[in-house]
């Protein structure tokens, strides 16, 4: 995503001195990769904000390009594995299966960032007190998902939904990219402009 916003170059150009102007190029595409630095830190702290413990390759998702004084551009935007499952999140919609259903976690033990760990479903179905319930019907009232038997008299206790199989899932909009990204950037570029038009100036003279 490229941060689109506007400052008055050459209002700016009027006011500064020939060597300022000389220098003005090189300040912008400092300020640029400043200003970048600063959304691409919003934006993992709105990570976040907005999901309970994001993984740490989640947040490793927001990347800079940095602009150049050839290419007065600087772009913060997110890696295609991670936009790909956090897509959803910026839009809403609804997410299908890849394959038959989706599995999501119920009763099962989740890591530190509240998913399940990798094998959690393979191991605990590999245990003797496990079921796989399919489609309602067919004498189950059961909702498709795996399940683990109760410890009552001959296994016929409470049973225990460990994992649930659904044919979809809904998400609602709730991770707001782009609105982050300008309002950084909109509130801090000009300081850093300025900063670094007095830095080149200061150089220049030396």
């Amino acid at each position: 995503m490229d941060l689109d916003f506007s400052v008055d170059f050459k209002q700016l150009e009027r006011a500064l001195s020939d060597v300022m102007q000389r220098q003005l190029p090189f300040a912008m595409m400092l300020a640029l990769n400043d200003t970048a630095a600063d959304v691409k830190d919003a934006e993992e702290r709105d990570l976040e904000k907005t999901f309970d413990r994001p993984t740490p390759f989640t947040k490793r998702g927001v990347y800079v390009k940095r602009a150049s004084k050839s290419t007065l551009t600087a772009t913060v935007g997110m890696k295609p594995v991670q936009a790909q499952y956090l897509k959803l999140h910026a839009s809403g919609g609804i997410r299908l299966p890849k394959r038959r259903a989706l599995v999501i976690g119920a009763g099962l033990r989740r890591n530190k960032y509240g998913n399940l760990p990798k094998g959690a479903m393979k191991r605990a179905e590999a245990k003797g007190d496990t079921f796989v319930a399919g489609k309602r019907g067919g004498g189950s009232q059961l909702a498709p998902g795996l399940y683990q038997r109760g410890k009552g008299a001959r296994g016929r206790g409470k049973i225990k939904l460990l994992v649930s199989f659904e044919p979809r899932a809904q998400y609602k909009k709730r991770l707001e990219f782009q609105p982050v990204a300008l309002r950084r950037a909109r509130g801090v570029y000009e300081a850093h402009l300025v900063r670094r038009l007095k830095q080149s100036q200061a150089t220049a003279r030396k």
